[in-house]
């Protein structure tokens, strides 16, 4: 459900998580008036002012260190994509008219990068493998090693480097794209974030009012942080940052004079 929620468009999700503060912020509400109302000593009730801190300082740890998750598996993901885009290239180059000359490794490239593309990243958002794109790497190793038996082995070497670096930016592209959302810590997340309601509603049990207008800047200030981190969660959602058409994009042969 969260990859779903995630794979939505930002006005989308302002939406569902502007939904969850509001929910958030009433069940506060019901809290602290449920206890002013029934208490027969309210001052009893009160907790000491700065104890509320004690929940709300773990909540913005687990949501920092929540955050720092998610940025560091967006630069994970920005910089397989680059080095993918770089291997591509280099490979295309190398084994093009004007290089080794090999158009059978060249045929079994483009393949495999059509394949990643459109069934990979495009069809499964990255989150899983695909058989086609399986296949057509598979392929592309076999052509390249039956080509490489009439190369030195400088030569070899280097093709093997880049086929390496393919493999290596195709395995961490799915293990984010597969990965990047970790329910159990985002429902962490949100529960602590309602409990944190529930303890700033505590120490205004005697100001109702004032406790009303803090819960709603909690309420929205915890909403702007969610929908933050939600459109940030899967790196691969926003295509205009990470294009997977461009790693389709090879530069034309330029014949030699």
């Amino acid at each position: 459900m969260l990859d779903l929620l995630f794979s939505q468009s930002p006005a989308v999700q302002l939406a569902v998580f502007s939904l969850h503060g509001l929910i958030s912020l009433l069940f506060a509400l019901i809290f602290m008036r449920a206890l002013s109302a029934k208490a027969r000593d309210i001052t009893a009730l009160i907790p000491v002012g700065p104890s509320f801190a004690s929940v709300t300082a773990i909540f913005s740890l687990l949501l920092a260190f929540h955050a720092a998750a998610i940025w560091s598996h967006r630069q994970q993901a920005e910089r397989a994509f680059v080095q993918a885009q770089s291997a591509f290239l280099r490979f295309d180059d190398l084994v093009s008219p004007n290089g080794l000359d090999a158009p059978g490794v060249r045929a079994a490239l483009h393949e495999y990068v059509e394949h990643a593309v459109e069934d990979e990243w495009l069809a499964l958002g990255n989150k899983r493998m695909s058989e086609t794109a399986e296949r057509a790497f598979l392929d592309l190793e076999t052509t390249l090693l039956r080509h490489q038996l009439s190369q030195p082995e400088s030569t070899q070497a280097q093709l093997n480097t880049l086929l390496n670096d393919i493999a290596r930016s195709r395995a961490e592209r799915l293990w984010i794209g597969e990965h990047h959302t970790d329910g159990y810590v985002w429902l962490s997340v949100l529960l602590i974030g309602l409990i944190s309601h529930f303890a700033i509603a505590a120490i205004h049990l005697d100001r109702p009012r004032a406790g009303a207008l803090m819960l709603s800047l909690f309420a929205a200030t915890t909403t702007i942080a969610y929908w933050s981190l939600g459109v940030m969660a899967d790196p691969y959602r926003d295509s205009s940052r990470l294009n997977p058409e461009v790693l389709v994009t090879f530069k034309v042969d330029v014949p030699e004079e």
